[in-house]
């Protein structure tokens, strides 16, 4: 009745759309909402299997694979902007940094990114700085190590200090994945490798929406003028 169709459509519809709809689609639907361009890079995994944590630990030991979606995020409004899904442990998020924050870059022009210390590289700096023309915050890891003999001009840049209250905006990427893992659950219910991709980006889209109803209704409430 909500949606005023004429008759209730197969049960496997949404089975057939997940299977054929495009994956490039769906990246186009998680980018269409973004506000500002403040943007933080982060990853979290999500798990493939409903085994319970007991029987994981009591398994044979062997290699656990999970699914990693690593995201570029608008930190002010927390929106997603961009993702990649890999299947983890299979290689470094480093590598991920470059596309995701160009893909981003295509979107809007940047003036910020952020990223923790698993995203130290001198590339990654040259990139967003030289390139985009944005400013880089990405830590520096071996701090015991002296500015000396830190590598690149712009990881000793980093050795020197950065605005701690601007990296503290990276939190938000951690907050978003939470509210997906408490919303959605961090279990991956589907078994195919295309469809557990088509499920996470379902997973973003749906908190895209949620996160803009938010701000929406925030912002209605907060201009609403005060009844006397």
């Amino acid at each position: 009745m909500v949606l005023q169709l004429s008759r209730i459509p197969h049960f496997t519809t949404l089975q057939k759309f997940t299977e054929r709809i495009s994956g490039t689609i769906l990246e186009k639907i998680i980018s269409l909402i973004i506000f500002t361009n403040i943007v933080g890079i982060d990853s979290s995994g999500f798990k493939g299997t409903h085994a319970s944590q007991y029987y994981t630990e009591r398994a044979k030991p062997r290699r656990r694979k999970y699914i990693k979606l690593l995201l570029a995020a608008e930190v002010l409004q927390q929106i997603i902007c961009t993702i990649k899904i890999r299947r983890a442990p299979t290689r470094h998020d480093n590598i991920d940094f470059g596309p995701l924050i160009t893909k981003t870059s295509e979107i809007l022009p940047l003036s910020v990114v952020i990223g923790d210390k698993a995203y130290d590289s001198e590339v990654n700096h040259i990139l967003v700085r030289d390139i985009l023309h944005a400013l880089s915050v990405i830590p520096a890891r071996y701090e015991h190590v002296p500015i000396r003999n830190t590598h690149g001009k712009y990881r000793k840049l980093m050795k020197h200090g950065y605005s701690k209250m601007l990296y503290s905006q990276r939190n938000k990427d951690e907050t978003i994945v939470s509210v997906i893992k408490r919303l959605f659950g961090e279990h991956i219910t589907s078994r195919l490798v295309k469809t557990q991709n088509r499920e996470l980006s379902f997973r973003c889209i749906a908190y895209n929406t949620h996160r803009l109803t938010n701000i929406v209704v925030i912002s209605v409430v907060s201009t609403k003028p005060i009844q006397p």
